[in-house]
């Protein structure tokens, strides 16, 4: 046999061999271990062994980091032999390993693209000598008192046994070091070692430590129990003394105690919720201290105790008073006015109203929850607000029960209890946000607190008794009702808010706004002057909404520039910003308005528009061109819009017909397009103003230039009642068109009209196709 080569157990182990290096763990010879490959130089060394003798020099590493050079690894290690080999999913192989033969690196021959290395194998020195044997007899000993005491999972009983039948002193060397939980760099020294006594010596002073440290665990375990053991006889003394306190008639309600049970008999409650709070304090008081339950119930009590049960704000229902406040703190919003103080009558004609819940319906922005406030202070209650929005949890209403960590009433609790009486105004914000979820429905919840026959026996999951919202003025509010369940919508007394005209704009920013930002910005009315004509164009060119927020916040920028200069420059001349000065405060026009068609034309027809922030003004554009007979419809129009076109079209052909004019259908393709074609536009309000321009076309005939319309059509040409008649018509006179031709129906609705815009622009109530064409069409 060449010099080269080494022979164990009848194989025959090469000088080189590939080397694959091993993170945490060390193979020792006569044992199997089970290893995962997976990194590149491991893959690579694997699959040259199995393609040849399945030999493989296995070293440890000294880190454990991925990419590993020859300074990081051990130079001691052991010859391996691939027992058998399983590939996984992810492409790494699972296999088992038995060590040979110990060995160390005598070079390396390559390390790419895996570690190839010349060993030099070696067998440990066994001299069998009695000193030897005692060594070995006493490190059995300690390893199965150590397995014992420590009851390791991986030292299994057959494990010990096999040590005490086995002669192999280094099998039994190899066997202890594996299955003791020794650190890698203690497994490597026993490796390294040349002797089985050295390595017998190593492993008895590793055993006896850890037998010294089993010893202190157990000691530091009994001081524990014996102390555990002393606190459960300070509890049993302690509850030895309140007996005989108690059969000594010694008073042990005291402190605490004893002011909790007077705040309970002064609160108020109902018989019932008295005598379950009364047996709550019974069972704190014999509670023990450092009981967790002990808090969690204070906690629960205190809350019973402030709830009020029986506080109520005095009412002063005052019309004239009530009525004046609500001019003071909004401008406009008559009806919302109006039906506010005819609630506020039948509620002091009757005593106590158990009437609906108002529900203040309206675009952001319109002035919904000062309303609410301004309620309160008309009715001199307290008032409360809690928003609604993006709630999903029933328990947020109802309170979670007081079996969870953590557990807290409600928000309707939670809000009468801070304003500390049981009659405030209760402002619910943002009602048609509520969410749900797998937690429950909040929508669900509400119903039995806004209900006026079943609130007088509110109960919250935490509080655990009913609680009276009879007396709670309860104000819902609400940018839609779509998203409001039928259920709560019905139990609600609907307010609609509508949005503000620019007349009303004005005069809010003039009397409201202004006079709260200069007082906010440290401004004097003499120090800064916005002229009528700015105010109006900040209004009109640079908001777009249906309330006042954005416009409050344009105007604060004007003021905060204004009052830079002011204090930069130290001066006290006033200063006038015109309507040529706003491009300079608040940059260019933000928002245009169409304004009327500059001359007749055929097929454009000026239609009317309802948005959520207003009226608009649009035209509407139809041409004829060579194709199919198809009706194309551009401009983003949503399904009622076009099937109100397709009707339109229907009923423009026939008329068309009717008055001579021949249409080849197979031949020619209507257009009809709506302007702004990145905004989306629906409903069927603009049905007359489709059909007239169809007509327009039809017979060549020119539309009026100064003539708007807003109406549904049907094929037998009537036209239909529409909706926002107030804003479309406000829209059509800021946009100077001088007629308006609006559906008869809605002949009810100039009511809301102001007086200014019925004087500038003349209304045309129409009944048929017919009376429309004769006032559009020259």
């Amino acid at each position: 046999m060449p010099q080269s080569e080494f022979k164990v157990n009848n194989i025959l182990i090469p000088e080189e061999l590939p080397l694959i290096a091993l993170k945490n763990t060390v193979l020792f010879p006569k044992t199997v271990i089970p290893l995962i490959v997976q990194r590149p130089k491991s893959v690579g060394a694997l699959e040259h062994a199995l393609s040849a003798d399945r030999l493989i020099f296995f070293a440890a590493q000294k880190s454990i980091e991925d990419d590993v050079a020859r300074r990081d690894i051990f130079t001691t290690g052991t010859v391996g032999r691939i027992i058998s080999v399983f590939k996984l999913p992810d492409g790494s192989s699972k296999v088992d390993v038995e060590g040979l033969v110990r060995g160390r690196i005598a070079e390396v021959t390559s390390e790419a693209p895996y570690f190839r290395v010349n060993t030099a194998p070696s067998s440990l020195i066994i001299r069998n000598n009695p000193e030897e044997k005692a060594l070995l007899r006493k490190a059995i000993e300690q390893f199965r008192a150590v397995s014992e005491a420590r009851s390791f999972p991986t030292i299994l009983p057959e494990i010990i046994y096999m040590m005490s039948q086995l002669k192999d002193t280094e099998h039994i060397i190899s066997l202890m070091a594996v299955n003791l939980n020794m650190e890698i760099d203690d497994q490597q020294r026993i490796l390294e070692m040349e002797s089985a006594m050295d390595a017998l010596r190593e492993l008895n002073a590793y055993l006896v430590r850890e037998i010294e440290i089993i010893e202190a665990e157990t000691k530091v375990a009994k001081e524990t129990k014996k102390q555990i053991g002393k606190m459960q006889k300070e509890l049993f003394l302690r509850e030895q003394l309140k007996s005989i306190e108690k059969e000594l008639g010694v008073d042990d309600e005291k402190g605490e105690m004893d002011m909790i049970r007077q705040k309970i008999v002064a609160a108020g409650m109902p018989k019932d919720v008295e005598e379950k709070a009364v047996k709550e304090l019974n069972r704190l008081g014999k509670m023990p201290p450092f009981n967790p339950e002990a808090s969690y119930l204070r906690t629960y009590l205190d809350l019973i105790v402030d709830l009020p049960w029986s506080k109520k704000t005095k009412e002063k229902i005052d019309l004239k008073e009530a009525e004046k406040i609500l001019n003071q703190d909004h401008y406009g919003l008559d009806k919302v006015k109006e039906r506010i103080i005819e609630y506020l009558a039948v509620q002091k004609q009757v005593g106590k109203l158990k009437g609906p819940i108002l529900c203040l319906v309206g675009p952001p922005g319109t002035g919904k929850t000062s309303v609410g406030q301004s309620i309160a202070r008309a009715l001199g209650r307290k008032f409360t607000r809690v928003s609604l929005g993006g709630l999903k949890d029933e328990a947020e209403i109802r309170g979670h029960r007081r079996t969870y960590v953590g557990a807290m009433p409600g928000r309707i609790i939670q809000g009468i209890n801070n304003t500390g009486v049981r009659n405030p105004v209760f402002m619910l914000d943002e009602i048609d946000k509520i969410g749900m979820d797998f937690r429950g429905d909040p929508s669900a919840a509400l119903l039995e607190a806004l209900d006026p026959q079943q609130n007088n026996a509110f109960s919250d999951h935490y509080v655990e008794a009913p609680f009276d919202l009879s007396d709670v003025f309860f104000i819902a509010t609400a940018n839609v009702l779509d998203t409001v369940p039928p259920a709560l919508r019905d139990r609600l007394e609907i307010i609609e808010f509508p949005g503000y005209s620019e007349e009303e704009k004005f005069h809010i920013a003039k009397n409201f706004l202004l006079p709260k930002l200069y007082k906010e910005h440290g401004l004097n009315k003499r120090a800064l002057v916005l002229t009528d004509s700015a105010l109006s164009d900040v209004i009109r060119k640079h908001t777009r909404e249906a309330g006042v927020r954005d416009l409050e916040r344009q105007l604060a920028t004007i003021i905060r520039k204004v009052t830079r200069k002011i204090v930069e420059i130290q001066s006290k001349k006033q200063v006038v910003v015109g309507k040529e000065d706003i491009h300079k405060y608040l940059g260019p026009v933000k928002y245009t308005h169409q304004v009327a068609e500059k001359k007749d034309e055929v097929g454009v027809v000026t239609g009317l528009g309802w948005t959520p922030v207003g009226g608009e003004v649009f035209s509407i554009e139809v041409v004829r061109v060579p194709g199919k007979g198809r009706l194309i419809l551009t401009g983003q129009l949503g399904s009622v819009m076009k099937e109100s076109a397709q009707t339109a079209l229907s009923f423009a052909r026939a008329y068309a017909a009717k008055h001579g004019v021949k249409e080849e259908l197979t031949k020619t393709d209507i257009h009809i397009h709506v302007p702004s074609g990145a905004i989306k536009k629906d409903g069927p309000s603009a049905g007359i103003a489709i059909t007239t321009a169809l007509v327009s076309m039809f017979l060549h005939k020119y539309v009026k230039k100064e003539v708007c319309m807003t109406g549904e059509v049907t094929l037998r040409g009537k036209i239909l009642e529409i909706g926002g008649v107030k804003e479309k018509v406000l829209a059509a006179h800021r946009a100077g068109l001088k007629t308006a031709l609006l559906p008869f129906e809605n002949k009810k609705d100039m009511e809301d009209i102001p007086k200014s815009v019925k004087k500038d622009v003349e209304f045309k109530f129409v009944k048929t196709m017919d009376e429309v064409l004769k006032a559009a069409l020259r």
